[in-house]
């Protein structure tokens, strides 16, 4: 990523990150849950089934907006 990026090409990649992080996190924790008597909370599973597909959208989206940037610099 250039140091001229638009602002919002960088909150939408970083969100896109986080997005992907938070979800990932959620999904080991829910992973290591099986093997302990306890079951994991709801919204564990929630986080990781909304948060990767709204991630993979984010990045979708910055790809797409990144690419038309250039062509128009082009």
């Amino acid at each position: 990523m250039s140091s001229s990026a638009s602002p919002l090409l960088r909150a939408i990649l970083v969100l896109g990150v986080i997005a992907t992080a938070v979800s990932f996190a959620a999904l080991l924790v829910i992973l290591g849950m099986y093997f302990t008597p306890s079951d994991a909370h709801p919204a564990l599973y929630g986080t990781a089934l909304w948060g990767f597909p709204v991630a993979f959208v984010l990045m979708c989206t910055y790809m797409m907006l990144s690419l038309g940037r250039r062509r128009q610099a082009h």
